[in-house]
């Protein structure tokens, strides 16, 4: 398991923090904008993202063992001209939404200490986790055959 597998299964860790995140926002005043997570909010409480959070938990774990198992059978395996471009965008994809998720947690714990949050930081804690998590797989992402 290399360093963009490891970083791969971030992602399912993702929903958990989301959810204290999100509990921790409403306790002090925050509101949920979620499509799926409003309205389970609004007919069960808080207690009804808990089974959200675990769903969402698995079926990210299930989608991102299905994606290091492709990317392992393009790098073992099917011998593809372009295999590197087709790892390379829906990886950097996943991290890029795993980037929006990192700035959801982020935005929800910065709820009381600041009343003035726009799309504008919430993108440039997006931006910067792509970045980073982009810095930190390069070598292993270089690696995959041309």
């Amino acid at each position: 398991m290399d360093r963009v597998d490891k970083a791969l299964l971030v992602l399912p860790l993702l929903p958990a923090a989301d959810l204290l995140s999100t509990l921790f926002s409403l306790r002090y005043g925050g509101q949920e904008v979620g499509i799926l997570a409003r309205p389970i909010l609004e007919q069960y409480g808080a207690y009804g993202l808990i089974p959200l959070a675990v769903s969402a938990s698995a079926i990210f774990l299930v989608f991102m063992q299905v994606v290091i198992r492709i990317k392992k059978l393009f790098v073992e395996e099917w011998k593809v001209k372009w295999t590197r471009w087709i790892l390379t965008v829906p990886i950097y994809w996943l991290f890029m939404l795993q980037g929006v998720y990192v700035s959801t947690v982020i935005m929800n714990f910065l709820v009381p200490f600041s009343s003035f949050m726009t799309i504008v930081v919430r993108v440039a804690f997006a931006c910067a986790y792509f970045a980073g998590i982009s810095v930190l797989t390069r070598p292993q992402m270089r690696q995959l055959p041309s």
